[in-house]
């Protein structure tokens, strides 16, 4: 495999900015005060649902990613097993095809000495780092470059990449404070959303993950549908070279979206980080079999739409591991993983339809 930072299109070493961006007296009768009083809390009322709504929520149907499913698989581009177990999850997840991608760029990250998960020695590992494939047909070189950023780590690095890459990147992120919408530059815009089936908000202070007493502090949680996302930001129909994700447990809600929604945007690639259910030994069979199975499907999902299951790197940092009986194995409890469409099923889309 060939490692190669070779055409790229750095153009400076600009740091992107930081955005912080009479009275009168008389007598009314009752009968007139009561519908007064009912007509002014009504209008309260409408004031305040007009204020707080999600624009859109109430006129969006979402789809059913189950009939998605069923529809991109009926023709698969690139078939793979039927599910049986938890077994073919994990097949699948340890084997990606390492020869499709031939040419690798790594952005973001840094290189910290961590612990390995045994904590027997220690080992730089690189942390948050993604690879993007950067074959000739991607054109990563060329304009425009749209990638598409979920929750950003604390340093940024992966958004000032792509800011030095001069790619247009828009980052999702729940704890941007300044606003819904930030512009921290010319290629850089920040979203105070989240990854979600159907656009809703959360009030402050609602728990986000109570395992780890994690909320959303003073900010309300405002999460969307990638429709509703490629659509109020003006992508519907765009090219979107690569999202990239740091999500933690939403990234399989967002593989699921971006199948059910793949004719929204072209998404090229996708890379990002997989936790696997950290209570997957205290299950029962049948519930590790359900489990597995429901994120089985957004594998068979994307193999379907014709994408290449092209990188798998496990996370060594996390302590712990995921004891499953069935194989009498412990795997990390996370994963770095990327997709990478296809495009020959591409060209051979437009030729047929040249041809008909």
């Amino acid at each position: 495999m060939l490692w190669t930072i070779s055409g790229s299109k750095l153009k400076d070493e600009r740091q992107p900015a930081d955005g912080r961006q009479s009275s009168v007296r008389g007598s009314v009768p009752k009968k007139l005060v009561i519908p007064a009083a009912a007509g002014a809390l009504l209008l309260c009322v409408g004031a305040y649902y007009f204020a707080t709504r999600t624009p859109g929520a109430d006129t969006h149907v979402a789809r059913d990613f189950e009939k998605i499913l069923t529809e991109v698989c009926r023709a698969p581009k690139i078939p793979i097993p039927d599910y049986t177990g938890v077994e073919t999850f994990f097949e699948f997840l340890m084997n990606p095809d390492v020869n499709f991608c031939y040419s690798w760029i790594e952005f973001g990250g840094e290189k910290l000495p961590l612990a390995s998960q045994s904590e027997e020695e220690c080992n730089d590992e690189v942390r948050k780092a993604k690879f993007m494939c950067f074959n000739d047909e991607f054109e990563m070189n060329l304009d425009p470059c749209l990638v598409y950023s979920f929750a950003k780590d604390l340093d940024s690095q992966f958004e000032r990449d792509m800011h030095l890459f001069s790619c247009e990147t828009h980052v999702f992120d729940t704890q941007i404070e300044e606003g819904e919408h930030v512009q921290r530059s010319e290629f850089w815009y920040e979203h105070r959303w989240d990854i979600s089936e159907f656009p809703y908000d959360l009030p402050p202070g609602e728990k986000l993950n109570p395992a780890k007493n994690e909320d959303n502090s003073n900010l309300p949680t405002l999460r969307r549908s990638m429709d509703f996302i490629t659509t109020m930001l003006n992508h519907k129909g765009r090219e979107i070279k690569f999202v990239k994700s740091d999500l933690l447990g939403r990234e399989w809600i967002l593989l699921k979206q971006i199948i059910t929604y793949h004719d929204f945007a072209d998404f090229r690639q996708i890379g990002l980080r997989v936790h696997l259910p950290p209570k997957t030994r205290s299950m029962s069979t049948k519930e590790r079999h359900d489990t597995y199975l429901q994120l089985y499907q957004t594998f068979q999902g994307l193999s379907c739409l014709g994408y290449r299951y092209v990188m798998s790197r496990p996370i060594k940092y996390y302590k712990g591991g995921v004891r499953v009986p069935e194989m009498n194995r412990t795997f990390y409890p996370a994963y770095e993983i990327n997709f990478a469409k296809d495009l020959n099923f591409v060209k051979d889309t437009k030729a047929s339809t040249t041809v008909n």
